[in-house]
């Protein structure tokens, strides 16, 4: 997770990361997982691991997104 310069997590990035898995999720459904772990590994291969990080992160999102939504029942919004 993004940090800010206190340590603690930045929330704008983190909202951010958010709107981004929400737009892949929307965009390619299922697949939203797999999009953006192939963003995560064009990011290594080019050697940007600020890149990198944030398409893991989008990654996971989805991930917390689509296991929520099968707890509590409800479409992603």
């Amino acid at each position: 997770m993004p940090r800010n310069f206190g340590g603690e997590p930045d929330p704008m990035q983190t909202e951010d990361a958010r709107q981004m898995a929400l737009s892949l999720i929307q965009r390619y459904g299922l697949r939203a997982q797999a999009v953006a772990n192939e963003r995560a590994a064009e990011m290594q291969s080019a050697g940007d691991a600020a890149g990198f990080d944030k398409w893991r992160e989008v990654h996971d999102l989805i991930w917390e997104l689509r296991r929520t939504e099968r707890e509590h029942g409800k479409a992603i919004q």
